[in-house]
Formats: C-alpha cells, structure tokens, sequence
C-alpha cells in the first residue's frame, strides 16, 4: 500500500494491546489441539502480509492437515499482492466471492 494509504488505516485502525491476550484466550496451556475433531476451515493468507505471514498461515495448515482427524475439512488460500486488510483493498469482493463459494461447498 501506499505509505500515505498506510498512516490512514493505521491512525483508524491500531490500538495498543499485547499478545497475552490470544495466548490468554487459547487458555494456560496455550496449546491447539490438532488431532481434535472441529468445523471446516479454511486458511487464508495475502502473500504481502506483514502482520501475519502467508508462511505462519501454510504452517498452521500443514499442522493441521497433518494431524487431521478423519473427515475433516481443511484447505489454504493465499492471495496474491494482498496485505492484512485484504478486505480493505481494491479487489476484496474476488477474495470475499471466493470465500462465500468455499461455504457454500461445506
């Protein structure tokens, strides 16, 4: 994004807070059951993320998808020359159709 785009959404959009807060939520052991039975998800990254990484978002699949219990449902989306506001950017609806399509299968 442009750097002058950046400061707009950053003056919008950031607050202060800490990464205890996930952590806090995940509860103390702060672990993810993998081999657990869950919902179908759907991992999506933009590759020119900097806040959460494609490559932190394939990691997580993998580990998923690894260890996934039988029947489960798991697939990954990159798209490419997205940021963290994926949705804020000029071609959201070709993400958000893509990911409305993917509902609609599971």
């Amino acid at each position: 994004m442009p750097e002058n785009e950046q400061q707009l959404y950053y003056d919008k959009l950031v607050v202060p807070e800490t990464r205890r807060v996930l952590r806090a939520a995940l509860g103390k052991q702060g672990k993810v059951d993998f081999k657990r039975a869950h919902a179908p998800l759907l991992f999506i990254s933009g590759s020119d993320d900097n806040i959460i990484p494609a490559r932190l978002n394939k990691k997580n699949y993998k580990r998923y998808l690894k260890r996934q219990p039988e029947g489960s449902i798991i697939h990954y989306k990159e798209f490419k020359g997205r940021n963290h506001l994926a949705m804020s950017q000029p071609n959201w609806k070709e993400d958000a159709d893509y990911i409305i399509e993917w509902l609609s299968k599971y």
